[in-house]
């Protein structure tokens, strides 16, 4: 994998929950130990050779970070915004800036194994990767191919992007509309999902890459990596104090 730049989501409100007296700021700005949540997540990337520029989509700041723009109305249309500031016609790795865990191994690990040619490639990590912060709590797939938790990163095509928006625009709308997605997503892949609650057998990896590149419009593909904290996000307050207390050693290094 050649030097890929970084778009950096970090538009998101804190909230009521994770910041009382200023829910209105990013999620990303939140103090973590002696830095924000966002200087976690920007020192593990700069600390991969894979990554070139860092471009931040939100009103926060860092440092190390090569540019920040303003955010749009909602998480495609940062993307996109974030995409188009990046190098253009190239591949572009996603970040939420919400996963102060991060490490820079886990960046390259999750580069190297991307296979090339791909418009989208997303990071799925095994339930028993996880057990190590027991106390994060996740939501796990059951599948042939074992349990797995979504990361919050993902490689993009600039050019899968442009070609397909359309339909990805139509995909994140219909995220919380179950039939309208469960038509995008097709009927076969939609009852494999129910079953697989009892019998996991009848889901497999390559069926769910299957729907979501008919869905999305191009090719996708998952990458199974063995670092957690990829997928270790802080959206609650029980999830910001576990890191606070997983982290705190790191501060007194």
């Amino acid at each position: 994998m050649s030097v890929v730049d970084v778009v950096l989501l970090a538009g998101a409100p804190a909230g009521p929950e994770l910041s009382p007296a200023a829910p209105k700021m990013s999620r990303a700005m939140i103090p973590l130990g002696d830095k924000t949540m966002l200087q976690w997540v920007v020192d593990a990337l700069r600390g991969a050779n894979s990554i070139g520029r860092i471009i931040a989509v939100g009103d926060v700041a860092a440092d190390g970070l090569d540019l920040v723009i303003e955010p749009g109305d909602n998480l495609i249309v940062n993307i996109r915004h974030g995409i188009k500031a990046a190098s253009a016609g190239g591949v572009v790795l996603v970040v939420c800036s919400d996963i102060p865990m991060l490490s820079s191994e886990a960046v390259e690990d999750f580069l190297c194994r991307a296979p090339a040619d791909v418009g989208l490639v997303y990071p799925i990590i095994r339930k028993e990767d996880c057990a190590k912060h027991p106390e994060l709590k996740r939501t796990y797939l059951k599948t042939g191919d074992g349990e797995f938790t979504g990361g919050n990163m993902m490689l993009l095509s600039s050019e899968f992007v442009d070609r397909n928006y359309s339909a990805i625009q139509r995909a994140y709308e219909a995220r919380k509309r179950p039939i309208q997605l469960a038509c995008m997503i097709g009927l076969g892949v939609l009852v494999r999902l129910l079953v697989a609650r009892i019998f996991p057998g009848a889901l497999r990896i390559f069926m769910l890459e299957k729907a979501a590149a008919k869905m999305l419009g191009g090719k996708v593909a998952a990458v199974v990596s063995a670092y957690p904290e990829i997928g270790e996000d802080v959206d609650k307050a029980s999830d910001l104090n576990a890191v606070l207390e997983i982290l705190r050693p790191t501060k007194t290094e």
